[in-house]
């Protein structure tokens, strides 16, 4: 059995990579994984959610009409904890409900407790108190604190090859006749910090110096 600090550890970098990837928080898969497996000891075939499928069968406990009962479902089966981390990202994005109960919005808002009662109410289990157990396994093990905001393309510097910004400094010379403020944005060039809000602006005011945009 893998001890609680130890399977943290070993899920945080791969749930953060997904959240960065889909958007589904890391605090939220970290405690899904940690409640459905016990903390990775009971998850046979490496399956971390409990997602269902066609690989094995086991014997498992749903909730139905107010009480537990014993079934045999079929399972999902995957090479590594981390083929089951990104399947169970893919299986929240591929599947609509989830989307339509909220749960995205959530996490965009990195709503921890709003994105588990969302998965609740979109079924992804049949226990009534679901939500709550991801919630209360969240706050005592700090899980929130793995959850990171979503970098805003708009505004980070874009990537770029040289050519490119070689192409960018030339036409905003040729626009803006070296004055002041051409300077100011050719060393954004130069410095390679130019966000691509700056160059719908830029496009912007060429519109109405030149006939060409820049166009990358």
């Amino acid at each position: 059995m893998v001890e609680v600090q130890s399977f943290i550890n070993i899920i945080v970098p791969i749930a953060v990579a997904e959240q960065k990837r889909t958007g589904v928080l890391a605090s939220i898969t970290i405690s899904q994984a940690a409640h459905e497996s016990a903390w990775g000891a009971a998850a046979p075939g490496n399956n971390l959610f409990g997602i269902k499928g066609t690989a094995q069968e086991l014997v498992t406990q749903e909730h139905k009409n107010g009480s537990f009962v014993t079934v045999i479902n079929g399972f999902r089966a995957y090479p590594s904890w981390e083929d089951s981390v990104i399947d169970h990202s893919n299986f929240l994005v591929e599947n609509s409900r989830y989307s339509k109960a909220g749960f995205f919005d959530r996490c965009a808002e990195l709503d921890y407790a709003g994105a588990a009662q969302a998965l609740q109410a979109a079924g992804y289990a049949t226990d009534s108190n679901y939500a709550a157990k991801l919630i209360a396994i969240i706050e005592k093990y700090q899980l929130y604190n793995y959850d990171v905001l979503q970098e805003d393309e708009e505004n980070m510097p874009m990537k770029l090859e040289q050519w490119q910004w070689d192409m960018l400094y030339e036409v905003l010379g040729k626009a803006y006749n070296a004055d002041q403020l051409s300077w100011d944005w050719m060393q954004k060039i130069v410095d390679k910090t130019m966000t691509a809000t700056e160059l719908a602006f830029l496009n912007t005011v060429l519109d109405g110096r030149i006939d060409r945009k820049i166009e990358v």
